[in-house]
């Protein structure tokens, strides 16, 4: 397998150097911000890091690759065009919360609406307020007070859990949240970090080139890899990778809506269990979206939660609604497409600075 790193000024153009030098078929592994080296490169805008690799691929899958390809730049471009108009609103957005404050309205509307800024869902907003009313029974609060207030009661909500619990780690979800990518992250860590020798199933099947990009992981890290496609299949696979410390499942995502999808993973699920199984949101996710992935994932039996790619939002309000509607403790956070450095524990995570300006 060929590997390379290119250095661009977005990635757009990082893109189509990889495409000019690697071909269509080429498989993006990481994409990152970083500084250029020397001096000189603190006084520059950061430029974008992308490592690709180039592996055995037949003829009659080219066409598709170049597919994938394709539509992966396009979202990649959506994604900056997104973050980007999120920072010109950003002051427009604190002019006016500063504005309406200072005409008088109470601070508990103030922070209500500061929450729902962040996509906080009216339902959670409506139930910590209640909590401060009964704690506080009629008593006044002031100005200060309230905001340290609602950081406890931000704190609160968010229930944490200790990695490493279970032996067989499951991965489910929507679409396009990254779970492959993730479940690289935590097997780059286990292998590599902890000495353990780690397993890797994949029954995602359904999109194109998922089994090639979680073997070139694979591969990267000298990992054994077992596709499975049937629930038959994937309890051979389980029995092959016995002797691993820790086996990691990747799951096809699946469509919120679709409930015969979703049953049909739920077989899958069965053979796995007793497993950790992570439910991953992308904390780009929308509150009634949320609620509905929830509910629509319910029988595959999920215990955690994982939020991924919090670095393409500034609203943090999908962490809190995730962990209410799930009702699972969070082991992780990813922020950003690093393999492993962007993966972070969810009990050191400060979750009320992320609502009030103090982690990232």
């Amino acid at each position: 397998m060929k590997i390379r790193k290119y250095y661009a000024r977005d990635v757009a153009e990082g893109f189509l150097k990889v495409k000019k030098e690697l071909g269509s078929e080429a498989i993006i592994l990481q994409t990152r911000k970083v500084r250029r080296r020397g001096l000189k490169g603190w006084f520059m805008p950061r430029q974008v890091e992308i490592i690709a690799a180039l592996g055995s691929r037949s003829p009659e899958r080219l066409g598709k690759g170049d597919i994938e390809n394709q539509r992966r730049v396009e979202a990649e471009i959506s994604e900056l065009k997104v973050m980007v108009q999120s920072l010109v609103e950003e002051p427009r957005r604190r002019e006016t919360e500063k504005g309406q404050q200072e005409d008088g309205g109470s601070e508990n509307d103030y922070w209500r609406n500061y929450l729902q800024h962040h996509d906080v869902d009216p339902v959670i907003i409506d139930e910590i307020f209640g909590r401060l009313a009964s704690r506080l029974k009629g008593n006044s609060v002031s100005r200060e007070m309230l905001p340290i207030l609602l950081r406890e009661e931000v704190t609160v909500g968010i229930p944490v859990a200790e990695e490493r619990a279970d032996r067989t780690v499951v991965f489910i979800g929507p679409t396009g949240v990254g779970k492959t990518t993730t479940l690289a992250k935590l097997a780059a860590r286990y292998a590599l970090n902890y000495g353990e020798k780690v397993g890797l199933v994949t029954i995602d099947h359904y999109r194109i080139g998922a089994v090639d990009q979680l073997r070139a992981y694979a591969e990267i890290i000298d990992l054994p890899l077992e596709v499975a496609y049937s629930p038959r299949d994937l309890s051979r696979a389980l029995v092959r990778l016995q002797d691993c410390d820790r086996i990691l499942v990747d799951t096809a995502g699946r469509a919120t809506g679709n409930q015969a999808q979703v049953g049909e993973l739920a077989d899958y699920i069965e053979v796995l269990l007793p497993a950790e199984v992570h439910l991953v949101i992308s904390a780009t996710t929308r509150w009634q979206d949320i609620r509905f992935i929830t509910g629509s994932f319910s029988k595959l039996h999920y215990n955690r939660l994982l939020i991924t790619k919090l670095d393409e939002t500034t609203s943090y309000g999908a962490v809190l609604n995730g962990a209410y509607y799930v009702n699972q403790p969070l082991v992780y956070i990813t922020d950003g497409q690093g393999v492993p450095d962007d993966l972070k524990l969810a009990r050191e995570m400060d979750f009320a600075g992320l609502f009030w300006g103090g982690e990232r």
